[in-house]
């Protein structure tokens, strides 16, 4: 009787597992699933890290919002509204300290890096997009050239949000996938 007792808490062990892993991807596909899909202007510089491998760490356009309110610190948490332009770009409606319960637009939970001059700067959490290792270093040299040559308006992240739940699907340069434009 003692070993049917162990089987029992081992399948509930293992059940537990599957659901928990469930629930995380079907948050993330649903996510993706909504078409709630953003563009931000990026500026992107292509490290490697030994143990994730090879990524793009993206610098967006999107990273201050100008205000008169005093209260913010550094390292403050705060909530940064969206909206989309005629093209599907983002543009930052507002920067809250707290969610509001109910809004027509998404939002991105940031960290505050400082007040400053009437502006508050802060980092979006979606900064790498991991590439296959035999594109990441034609990915980078590809983002050098733009950057160098002042394009950044070409290069773009599609990102996913729906209820402070984001998804980096992908990078686009000049129309194309950045998989597919350092394929050619």
């Amino acid at each position: 009787m003692k070993k049917s007792y162990i089987y029992a808490l081992f399948g509930l062990m293992v059940l537990a597992q599957i659901v928990a892993s469930a629930q995380i991807v079907y948050k993330y596909e649903r996510t993706i699933a909504s078409n709630n899909v953003y563009k931000f202007k990026t500026a992107p510089v292509d490290p490697n890290d030994p143990f994730r491998g090879k990524y793009i760490t993206l610098d967006y356009q999107i990273n201050s919002f100008k205000t008169s309110d005093e209260s913010w610190d550094d390292y403050d948490v705060g909530y940064a509204y969206f909206s989309k332009d005629e093209n599907g770009f983002a543009v930052l409606e507002t920067l809250v300290k707290e969610p509001y319960s109910a809004s027509k637009f998404d939002y991105i939970q940031v960290e505050i890096n400082n007040h400053y001059d009437g502006y508050i700067h802060f980092d979006l959490p979606l900064d790498r997009y991991y590439m296959e290792e035999s594109k990441a270093y034609d990915a980078e040299v590809l983002s050098r050239e733009l950057n160098r040559n002042g394009t950044t308006d070409d290069i773009y992240a599609v990102i996913h949000i729906e209820s402070n739940i984001h998804v980096l699907t992908d990078v686009v340069v000049n129309g194309v996938s950045m998989k597919d434009a350092v394929a050619k």
